[in-house]
């Protein structure tokens, strides 16, 4: 039996994957850019741009000297909506933009406004285009931001990543997804993860292990024993994070419901009623996701003190008012997802 039950682990890259160094490339890749992905953008722009500067900066006396200066961060917006006059009311563009690209607006106008190369694919992902982007990429970590109203992109990027056929080998070392969904007034985020070593045959174990309620309850120990008593994994533990996908099944059941290339389908999805300050909250919880998972790669680059804290829980649950859920990244939650509620501590 496993004490100190509320043992938060706390998620650092660098034992993944037997890797210490820091990612040569960084690929951010937004799904949909609609109500949440068209707020998020701007920031994340902004955010590259004042961290790209902050890397590639000369050390202060007396501090450690980064060792950021090669790290490139790559960024693509994918969707294949174009705007529309009713797109204004909520989303975020003008009346020049009608007619346009969602994704191709946003690329040209904030990539020159941060002075950033930004691709945009005019396509809806599937699940071919998914695993090119991802699990082919040359990105030593890729960051995808799932910004969309339908599970059957949901499924593809799943699928990609975790049911993909042949070889399980991914190119790249780490992989988050981030996962944002709202209605009118209430929404909820996912952060999700995975190394190399969780995905790849070839190391054995992990991928397998993690389905068992002896490799929670063995992570809950090596939390504890590291870490003088702290409630908090010492650095240098590694373990999964459930996507989106993993917490509500039912997503990949229905994802054929939906049909992107089906005019009707993609106009009901998008005619879901939602509230302006919703998708301001929900890209608001994203960019505060994001900038998580980024310290995730990059802190050894930068100071202590200008260390964003890391992803301690995987799930939030918002709403008007205030209202939050936090399901807080403890061996006993994450157990319950890759075991079930039979899981034994």
């Amino acid at each position: 039996m496993v004490e100190d039950k509320d043992i938060i682990m706390e998620l650092d890259i660098r034992s993944s994957a037997g890797s210490y160094g820091m990612p040569r490339q960084i690929s951010v890749i937004v799904v949909g850019c609609g109500g949440n992905g068209g707020h998020v953008i701007p920031q994340l722009m902004r955010y590259n741009r004042t961290l790209l500067e902050r890397l590639r900066e000369a050390p202060r006396p007396g501090h450690r000297r980064h060792t950021g200066g090669g790290t490139d961060i790559e960024l693509t917006l994918i969707d294949a909506d174009v705007v529309e006059p009713k797109n204004l009311i909520r989303q975020n563009f003008i009346a020049p933009d009608i007619g346009k690209n969602k994704a191709s607006v946003l690329a040209e106008r904030y990539g020159r406004a941060f002075g950033l190369e930004v691709g945009a694919i005019e396509e809806y992902i599937d699940h071919e285009r998914a695993y090119n982007l991802i699990m082919r990429s040359q990105s030593t970590a890729i960051v995808v931001l799932g910004c969309v109203d339908n599970n059957f992109t949901r499924k593809a990027i799943h699928t990609a990543i975790l049911e993909n056929t042949g070889s399980r080998y991914m190119n790249p070392q780490h992989v988050f997804w981030i996962d944002v969904a709202n209605e009118q007034f209430d929404g909820q985020l996912c952060i999700g993860y995975r190394s190399q070593t969780m995905v790849n045959s070839g190391y054995g174990t992990q991928r397998d292990r993690i389905g068992t309620s002896d490799y929670w309850i063995s992570m809950a120990s090596l939390a504890r024993d590291n870490c003088n008593g702290l409630s908090t994994a010492r650095r240098g533990c590694s373990f999964p994070m459930p996507f989106i996908t993993e917490i509500y099944p039912t997503m990949l059941e229905n994802a054929e419901d939906f049909d992107p290339n089906d005019p009707s389908c993609a106009e009901n999805a998008a005619d879901v009623e939602q509230a302006i300050s919703t998708n301001v909250l929900s890209a608001s919880l994203m960019f505060s996701a994001y900038c998580q998972v980024m310290a995730c790669l990059t802190d050894r680059m930068l100071d202590e003190e200008e260390i964003e804290r890391r992803p301690r829980a995987n799930l939030i649950h918002f709403g008007h008012g205030g209202r939050f859920a936090t399901t807080f990244n403890t061996p006993e939650n994450l157990a319950k997802v890759y075991v079930g509620e039979e899981a034994e501590f």
